[in-house]
């Protein structure tokens, strides 16, 4: 079986080899090269569990992981909370089952198409025959009702990206690549649809509305590099990036994110080493492979990175979910990672109006901030009553608000309001009219 981390190692050698000849380099001012690394002793993490010896493709949601050995009749079922392993006896050739809820679909090389299993009933149900004849795991993708796949009719360069729809059957060809231009490695969250566009040695995303049917080219790369391997969690793309520069003769790797809603790219790192292979998102988190076998989470808000897993094998992430990462490492088996993470406090709209200062707190985080200390402090102007506020917020949950209000306030004259909750603080110039804050 193909592992998308020997294709990008392969897919980058072959690069590097075409670029030799080219003469021109494109400018990387402001990318960042360097982020903090945080080391983790897996030796004395009890948080590392090891769910078989085998080595198969994975993968994970709610409290199920997911694998099947290649072209065997077994789907196994590994319950995080039990701890124990379903071996489901399924029938065919199966391989690279994907689950959504308590769904798993997987391919079956005897039936030529995709099946489908629900954890909860027993059930199995045949869904379409298609025209692939082998790959690697990322060539299709699971997600509530529907199936992005890879399809093909003859050879590498006929490879086209559809789209199935479980419920109805209805089956839609996504792309229609000219010449030898193709598409692979689809990717779907809720309605958007993902792709990796390759023409010749160079490689974009494209990104599909199902809702709207709308395209958007998310990358517009030059002759120097290339975006690989996409993954969608709720408003984010993630991908892995190539560049070469011709200039100072140097091969820049990195992780770069796309924001949906406003579409905006933003480059989390560069480094002259290979990293960030097979990015896999979830929430505010980034895991990602790295061919010396090191296995890191990358977080968006605080911008670390943080080492889970390091090996002399290669380690390949398949999925996470807002506990846990499943990752196999050759020769060794599949493993499961429970990571945390920390509340990211920020200081949202802060309001005036009769007697108070008010302020949002959010916590931009994907784990509860507790006893969240704060104050709302008045410089300048002539501020009788209510300089200053300060209160304990008991608990903020992931990605929730809470409201904070300052003492009564009496006074005169321009001010700038000050409003602290953790770490974060923002200001905003005011005016007090006696008992009332103009802001």
């Amino acid at each position: 079986m193909k592992t998308k981390v020997i294709s990008l190692l392969i897919c980058m050698l072959f690069l590097t080899s075409v670029f030799a000849g080219l003469t021109t380099a494109k400018n990387l001012a402001g990318i960042t090269t360097n982020v903090t690394n945080i080391p983790v002793d897996l030796s004395a993490n009890s948080e590392l569990i090891k769910i078989t010896t085998e080595h198969p493709a994975c993968d994970i949601d709610g409290h199920f992981v997911v694998y099947a050995n290649d072209s065997y009749p077994y789907l196994h079922i590994y319950d995080i909370e039990t701890a124990e392993t379903e071996n489901v006896y399924v029938g065919g050739n199966i391989i690279f089952p994907k689950i959504s809820d308590d769904r798993v679909v997987y391919y079956d090389f005897s039936y030529m198409g995709f099946k489908m299993y629900k954890i909860s009933t027993g059930e199995k149900t045949d869904l379409i025959v298609t025209n692939w004849e082998g790959g690697d795991a990322d060539s299709y993708q699971f997600f509530g009702d529907y199936i992005v796949y890879e399809n093909f009719d003859f050879d590498l360069y006929s490879t086209e990206i559809f789209l199935y729809t479980i419920a109805t059957s209805e089956n839609i060809q996504l792309t229609d690549t000219p010449g030898d231009d193709y598409t692979e490695n689809p990717c779907i969250y809720e309605n958007i649809v993902a792709w990796q566009l390759c023409q010749g040695n160079l490689n974009d995303i494209v990104m599909y509305d199902i809702d709207s049917n709308e395209y958007t080219r998310v990358t517009n790369t030059s002759q120097f590099e290339s975006e690989t391997f996409p993954s969608i969690y709720d408003d984010t793309v993630v991908y892995s990036y190539f560049f070469y520069d011709k200039t100072n003769g140097t091969i820049l790797y990195g992780l770069k994110m796309y924001t949906i809603s406003t579409g905006e790219e933003t480059t989390f790192f560069t480094g002259e080493e290979p990293t960030a292979n097979s990015p896999e998102v979830f929430g505010d988190i980034i895991v990602y492979s790295e061919p010396d076998g090191r296995l890191c989470l990358y977080d968006v808000h605080t911008h670390t990175e943080t080492l889970i897993y390091e090996n002399s094998y290669l380690t390949q992430p398949w999925n996470l979910n807002e506990e846990y990462v499943v990752f196999t490492v050759l020769g060794e088996g599949v493993y499961l990672y429970k990571y945390t993470t920390s509340p990211v406090i920020e200081i949202g709209d802060i309001t005036g109006g009769l007697f108070k200062v008010n302020a949002v707190v959010r916590n931009a985080g994907d784990a509860a901030a507790t006893n969240v200390e704060w104050s709302i402090t008045l410089t300048g102007g002539f501020i009788f009553l209510g300089k200053e506020s300060t209160g304990t917020i008991p608990t903020i949950a992931a990605d929730a608000t809470a409201d904070i209000s300052s003492k009564v306030i009496i006074g005169f004259g321009t001010t700038v309001v000050t409003v602290t909750a953790d770490t974060a603080t923002k200001s905003q110039n005011a005016t007090v009219l006696l008992v009332f804050i103009k802001i």
